[in-house]
């Protein structure tokens, strides 16, 4: 007959069990295997707007977050744009000139002298790993520049309440830069807040190679398309082909996507990549949406 286990060792396995359960599972449980999770009271359960706020990162917490604050600025650089619709659901729009000419060089220069090597976070430590992510990325300053990005990046989401733009980041991709295959999203909702959407600008695309992959996307019909994607799917030449859509690197333009459904839950199908740049540099900028629900009064 099987002996029972110490407690000691229980403890022990739950010590290894818990971070595994919360970083691992439940994510891969929330993105590819929603209707196995427990069923709420109401399918909007998680974005109820009417209780008290989420417990989630602290959102006076300006090292995260770039709060409204009520800092006056000035967008002088600020020109129109076009939007292409790509997906539904999830919802993906191509964006011609978000960032106009002087907003991108005025960011490269900001961040010329900030970048520090890229780090990847796999739910517990940070680290620079270049075998999944090689760039270097920069923190940049709220000067007027960056805030018009923010209040752009909200006005384009129609103002959505509990929805904080996060400190922005530019990305720069040297020669044989990468960063491996991700989700931006964790499957963290359930806990507090996640990112529920994603801007991926291009401020600088000096280079070949370099494009965003997403391999679980269907290539759109429509010629058009071939000027935003790369409509020759394999690559550097070879027979093989590259899964999915890859939207080349065209300064100004962006990529727009929303990371979670509607019950909380990641899309699979925001699985994407940066491939590696062959010559040159690449610069991009992230604006993610961090969604931070208020939580019902019980």
């Amino acid at each position: 007959m099987a002996s029972i286990p110490k407690l000691s060792t229980l403890i022990t396995w739950a010590l290894y069990f818990i971070p595994i359960y919360l970083f691992v599972v439940d994510p891969l449980l929330r993105g590819f295997f929603p209707s196995l999770l427990p069923a709420s009271d109401s399918k909007d359960d998680l974005f109820d707007e009417t209780g008290g706020p989420g417990p989630g990162i602290n959102l006076t917490d300006d090292t995260f977050i770039s709060p409204e604050d009520g800092v006056p600025f000035e967008c002088p650089d600020a020109e129109g744009y076009k939007v292409h619709l790509l997906s539904r659901t999830p919802l993906i729009i191509y964006i011609e000139n978000f960032v106009s000419e002087n907003e991108a060089n005025r960011i490269l220069e900001t961040s010329l002298d900030k970048y520090t090597p890229s780090i990847v976070y796999d739910g517990q430590t940070e680290r620079v790993d270049p075998t999944k992510r090689l760039s270097d990325r920069a923190l940049l300053p709220r000067d007027d520049t960056v805030r018009c990005l923010e209040d752009r990046a909200r006005a384009f989401q129609g103002w959505r309440p509990n929805l904080y733009i996060e400190r922005m980041w530019a990305q720069r991709y040297n020669t044989s830069g990468h960063y491996r295959h991700h989700y931006d999203w964790a499957g963290s909702l359930a806990r507090g807040g996640d990112r529920l959407s994603t801007f991926m600008v291009y401020l600088d695309a000096d280079c070949e190679g370099g494009g965003t992959n997403f391999p679980r996307l269907k290539m759109p019909a429509g010629e058009g398309w071939c000027r935003f994607l790369e409509c020759d799917r394999r690559q550097d030449g070879k027979e093989e082909e590259i899964e999915g859509i890859t939207f080349k690197p065209i300064k100004g333009n962006a990529v727009f996507w929303e990371n979670l459904r509607p019950d909380g839950t990641g899309y699979p199908e925001t699985w994407h990549a940066a491939f590696p740049v062959t010559k040159g540099t690449k610069v991009g900028l992230n604006i993610w949406s961090w969604y931070q629900p208020k939580w019902k009064n019980r």
